[in-house]
């Protein structure tokens, strides 16, 4: 047959060539053609067919008649592979024809023409052109048909999430090709890396695919994928005698990186939380946040437990921070070890801290001899005393800390390495100063617990009582802002109404140009002081207001606005009459203000100095655009600090190698971005599957009042910063987690409710400077409440009720009574 093979007109060479699929080498056949041989040689069950190339040119009718005899001359599938067709970057799915079912010489010959005449149709030169992809040859396959009774598709990871940990079936009767067109809906099945079934939607009363045929179908793919290399989207089908026939095997076309590429190992026994950690890092991270600021939190909670729990060394080891599907974890079994060496340490108190709540299954090591405890507890206890000259002697490392970013990338990326200790110092810093401010607020929650009333007239008091300090970083920021928008909002009113009417960046330049040099000035002294603050401040990607000021200055319109329209009240907390305080209350609660303010100032400080490191990042990422390395800047934050090293160190890179591998990155950070997680994980983090999920439809959602205080209003949920710059006054703000480039807003709220949080947070202590209603760590807020919800939030009780549902919410409301905007604002205070 070797001769038959390939054939030409002698006279002219115009011909066509045919090939068996068995026999492909390296001709160019286009991707189906190609992959049907993979699947051949991968020892896969597939039809056999032959290959027409470049069927443009006429096939020989002679040969042509060979082949279709020597196949059978039964029903075949004609199908174009085009080349590029099916390729890791486009797929054509769908853009040219597939002939099925076809018969007989004749109609053989006419199933050939369709296809190379839709290699010119009108939708695949529009597929090309958006694609910018120059126009392809097409080949032909022609392959036995299968008579179908099930068939279907299979993706070896999921290409709707990304997750690499799935596998999907989608299965239809009969032919697959009514699930490609979309003229039947399939059942759909989803598998993890066991192969066991953890989602499906069966169409009718019994599923279309028996337990062994998914299990064959998983083994077969998954060992072609490993053979393969990469995932695949494959084609299958299962006739009426119960074999399967693999049709179709293609790389899934624009594919992110596996969401668990950075993952640390965590161990089954493990317990990890995202409460507390949420709050410093809401969502995911880029890679070099992962490795920077993750590597910096465990740095500093090991030098905790360097300094009193018994811990002999600071180590690379991940054991009191966990990375999964690009978000950070607190490993809350690597934390209690420390409950083993120190006496008045316990898991209790630990779940409490954290979590606001005991945690179940949370144990720590056997307890260590008394002698040994004791000798802990004193240790602690001088490791919170020493928090000022540890911070007074960081204070004035900082002040003098800088990077040199002269010189190429090579030298840039050694400045940062000799500066990256200083960070690790930061967070010593922080977690020291963070441990005096724990240490007093849980005395002072013991001594109220001691007193009448339940948990939650404690916790209200608690928050009443912490409300009373004074000079906090975080609050001190908002009330100079307040300060500008004031001074704006009191100009002529045509140019504070104008004002709010123009651009972030036109405004931003009005504020230089403009006003008064007494608001310029202000501004600026804002930005000298606060600059390096803002949304998501420990991510080292993330812009400060300093890198990106038209971020505050929408803010600081939303004010004036506000203003403007007589919707803000400038309040201050009600001071705290210490002489109605029992002793114990006197003595404590001056300690816990202090520590509140050591750190909120410390936390100031470690954004800072993450701050200089971004901006070096920054000046790293032009250095390798320059290089030829990246494609642009932004691109750096995709690799982690080691990897930087070595991209900056290779001689012999390319663009394409590490710009495609930040592009997927990027891509990936999408995906993981839209993953949430139970706030407390048994071992490796799953994402949640909301599928699954039944809803509670009493519309009563439950948290931790961290401000006192009564609110009725419009919600307004937000999920990130931009968002919340469509707040109108008096709404009731519902977020995942508000830190300090959130708070900005509060001069326009009613009320705050969040996903996490804590009593220490930063929406917890600003929400109490400004006297609004604040409850936290409702865990599904933003799930529950739509915007425009009406909402009561009652944060003397650590409840929120819907009260009216929105348009579209699914929500549950209750009868109560009517509050206008104004009552609602009035409430709190």
């Amino acid at each position: 047959m070797k001769e038959d093979t390939v054939a030409a007109d002698s006279e002219t060479g115009t011909a066509a060539q045919l090939l068996w699929l068995g026999e492909l080498a390296h001709q160019a056949a286009g991707g189906k053609a190609h992959g049907l041989k993979q699947l051949m040689d991968w020892q896969l069950p597939c039809p056999n067919g032959f290959v027409i190339l470049d069927a443009t040119r006429p096939a020989p009718a002679q040969l042509l008649a060979q082949f279709y005899r020597e196949l059978g001359e039964c029903k075949v599938a004609v199908r174009s592979s085009a080349i590029g067709e099916d390729g890791e970057h486009a797929s054509f799915a769908g853009q040219y024809e597939s002939i099925l079912n076809v018969q007989g010489l004749e109609q053989l010959q006419s199933a050939i023409e369709q296809c190379v005449a839709s290699l010119h149709s009108d939708r695949a030169d529009a597929y090309q052109h958006d694609q910018h992809i120059a126009p392809a040859t097409m080949c032909v396959v022609v392959q036995k048909m299968v008579d179908a009774a099930v068939a279907g598709v299979l993706f070896t990871v999921d290409p709707v999430s990304n997750r690499y940990d799935r596998l999907v079936i989608d299965a239809v009767a009969g032919l697959g090709e009514a699930l490609v067109s979309g003229e039947a809906t399939p059942d759909h099945y989803e598998f993890d890396e066991s192969g066991t079934l953890c989602y499906s939607e069966v169409v009718n009363d019994s599923p279309l695919l028996a337990d062994d045929q998914q299990q064959l179908l998983i083994s077969q793919a998954r060992a072609a994928a490993q053979q393969a290399g990469q995932p695949l989207d494959m084609e299958w089908a299962i006739d009426g005698a119960g074999q399967l026939y693999w049709v179709q095997a293609r790389p899934i076309t624009t594919l992110a990186s596996d969401l668990r590429e950075q993952d640390t190992v965590v161990p089954p026994q493990d317990i990890v939380t995202r409460c507390n950690i949420g709050e410093m890092m809401p969502g995911a991270c880029c890679p070099l946040t992962l490795s920077v600021t993750g590597r910096g939190i465990e740095q500093g909670m090991q030098h905790m437990h360097v300094s009193y729990a018994g811990r002999p060394a600071i180590t690379d080891d991940w054991t009191q921070v966990a990375i999964s599907h690009g978000q950070m974890f607190i490993n809350m079994t690597g934390g209690a070890v420390a409950s083993a060496s120190v006496m008045g340490i316990d898991v209790e108190s630990q779940g409490q801290s954290l979590c606001g709540r005991v945690v179940p299954g949370l144990q720590g090591p056997p307890p260590r001899p008394l002698p040994i405890r004791l000798l802990g507890f004193a240790r602690l206890l001088k490791y919170i005393l020493g928090a000022d000259k540890a911070i007074n002697t960081f204070r004035t490392e900082l002040d003098s800390f800088s990077i040199n970013t002269s010189g190429d990338s090579a030298a840039v990326l050694q400045a940062i390495n000799t500066a990256l200790p200083v960070l690790h110092r930061a967070y010593w810093v922080h977690l020291q100063s963070s441990a005096t401010s724990g240490f007093s607020g849980a005395v002072l929650h013991v001594m109220l617990a001691r007193g009448p009333g339940d948990e939650a007239d404690h916790e209200s008091e608690a928050a009443r009582l912490l409300a009373g300090a004074k000079d906090v970083e975080s609050a001190v920021l908002v009330e100079q802002l307040d300060d500008i928008a004031r001074g704006i909002a009191g100009l002529e009113r045509d140019t504070a109404e104008a004002f709010c009417e123009l651009s972030p960046a036109e405004a931003l330049a009005w504020l230089g140009d403009k006003t008064t040099s007494d608001i310029a000035n202000a501004f600026d002294a804002f930005l000298e002081r606060h600059g390096h603050r803002g949304y998501r401040e420990l991510c080292v990607r993330q812009p400060s207001w300093s890198q990106h000021p038209e971020s505050l200055v929408s803010t600081l319109q939303a004010s004036v606005k506000a203003r403007l329209a007589g919707a803000t009240d400038d309040v201050s907390p009600t001071a705290i009459n210490l002489d109605e305080l029992s002793r114990g209350l006197r003595w404590i609660l001056p300690k816990a203000h202090n520590a509140i303010r050591r750190r909120e100032a410390t936390k100031s400080m470690l954004v800072k100095a993450t701050h200089t490191l971004s901006e070096a990042y920054h000046v790293l990422g032009q250095r390798l655009v320059a290089k030829g390395v990246l494609k642009d800047s932004d691109q750096v934050f995709f690799f982690s600090h080691a990897e930087l090293q070595s991209l900056t160190n290779d001689a012999h890179s390319e663009e394409s190698d590490w710009a495609n591998i930040a592009d997927r990155r990027r891509m990936a950070l999408a995906f993981q971005n839209q993953i949430e997680f139970e706030e407390i994980c048994y071992g490796p983090p799953q994402p949640i599957d909301k599928r699954t999920r039944a809803h509670d439809e009493d519309g009563q959602i439950r948290g931790r009042a961290v401000s006192r205080g009564v609110a009725e209003g419009p919600a307004r949920v937000a999920h990130s910063v931009e968002e919340a710059s469509a707040l109108e006054p008096g709404e009731i703000l519902v977020a995942p987690i508000t830190d300090v480039g959130w708070t900005p807003y509060f001069n326009l709220i009613a009320g705050l409710v969040t996903d996490i949080g804590s009593s220490v947070s930063h929406g917890a202590v600003i929400a109490r400077e400004y006297g609004l209603p604040a409850i936290v760590n409702t865990r599904e807020g933003t799930r529950r409440i739509t915007t425009g919800d009406l909402i009561r939030l009652d944060a003397d009780n650590g409840t929120v009720e819907v009260l009216q549902c929105s348009a579209g919410s699914a929500g549950t409301p209750s009868t109560t009574d009517n509050t206008t905007d104004s009552e609602a604002r009035s409430n709190p205070r």
